[in-house]
């Protein structure tokens, strides 16, 4: 049986979807099953099963590693554009923590010397192959036809004289950990928009943080999973939660929203895993969202009052129909640990845990 290959690619522009189509049909030619999603028109399971079909079905899996392929894969803004990279890099993030590093799947391979820079950082460790030098065109085809030229001679008999040899140095490889509480295509279909808030006046019960989406029920199915994945209260608080505020000289009660997975709860994880710290990578996604609430609204600050007599406060979804907000009490999760912060406290550290809130370019939504 033919070997099975599926190439992953961004839409960069047209030269290189013409190079890429050129490479599959050499591939094919050679009797290896290269497939693109060139060849298809409108596959009848959609977009996205097919493309997790195919990468699921493939012996290997070949990373184009463009600029805009990079980009579109680090790109956590929650934005519609390149939705199909962003799927399948998703897949094979996923794929590659599976495995555990044992990586002989997924080949990353460049068109430019100078696109070394764009491969993605899980798969830098892994051999790589510019396509534009012939020689390391037909390596790559060789690989995916089992064949080598690298041929291991056979033992002689051992001297009698001993002599030291000095080792080779043994190949660097890293871990990959993925953790998240953030479904990149539930997240994408429901479009966040919103936020609400409930708190007591009298202050007999914690308040509530609510979530709204465009799509309710997408909403529903995302809380619904944090939830079963989190439990009734978050012991650990892995879900990270911040509110930055004084982000707009112009607009003084705009504030941005960022919800992710805590790192420091990963590499907890990645510890009890037995994995070496200093030999993984951690990977983790998150949402931001900027609110553009009235200039008269009070609700973040009767929030923090809230939350500051009793410490602890409630997330969820909620429901928004016929101009009326309804919390999901059903999805409601317990949490202790929250972050309010200011946007110049933020800035003078590129490594703050918040800095990325400003270095993307996610849509503002009205509250």
């Amino acid at each position: 049986m033919a070997t099975k290959v599926f190439i992953s690619y961004a839409h960069e522009s047209e030269k290189l979807s013409d190079a890429i189509l050129d490479l599959s049909n050499y591939l094919r030619s050679q009797g290896i099953d290269s497939e693109i999603d060139q060849y298809e028109e409108a596959p009848a399971e959609g977009w996205p099963k097919w493309m997790m079909k195919q990468i699921q079905d493939a012996n290997y899996v070949i990373i184009v590693c463009s600029e805009l392929f990079f980009k579109r894969a680090n790109d956590f803004s929650g934005k519609a554009e390149g939705l199909g990279v962003k799927w399948e890099t998703t897949l094979i993030l996923q794929q590659l923590y599976n495995i555990n590093s044992n990586n002989q799947k997924y080949i990353p391979i460049i068109f430019n010397k100078s696109d070394t820079q764009y491969i993605p950082l899980p798969l830098q460790p892994y051999t790589h192959y510019n396509v534009s030098n012939q020689l390391e065109k037909d390596r790559l085809r060789n690989r995916l036809r089992g064949l080598t030229t690298s041929k291991r001679p056979p033992l002689g008999e051992e001297p009698e004289t001993e002599s030291k040899q000095t080792p080779l140095e043994p190949k660097e490889r890293k871990s990959v950990f993925f953790s998240s509480i953030i479904d990149v295509d539930l997240w994408n279909q429901a479009k966040w928009k919103a936020m609400a808030f409930i708190s007591d006046p009298s202050l007999k019960t914690p308040p509530i943080v609510g979530f709204i989406f465009d799509d309710n029920q997408k909403g529903n199915d995302i809380f619904t999973a944090i939830k079963k994945q989190i439990g009734k209260i978050d012991f650990k608080d892995e879900i990270r939660l911040s509110f930055i505020e004084e982000i707009s000289d112009y607009r003084p009660q705009d504030y941005k929203v960022h919800i992710g997975t805590d790192w420091k709860v990963a590499i907890e994880k990645m510890e009890s895993l037995g994995l070496n710290l200093d030999e993984s990578f951690f990977i983790g996604l998150s949402r931001i969202h900027e609110m553009n609430p009235p200039n008269d609204s009070k609700n973040l600050e009767i929030f923090k009052h809230s939350y500051a007599h009793f410490k602890k406060y409630f997330i969820t979804n909620f429901k928004f129909e016929k101009d009326k907000l309804t919390p999901i009490y059903a999805n409601l999760i317990e949490k202790e640990k929250i972050f309010f912060r200011k946007k110049n406290d933020i800035m003078i550290n590129k490594n703050d845990e918040d800095f990325v809130a400003f270095n993307t370019n996610e849509t503002a939504s009205k509250q």
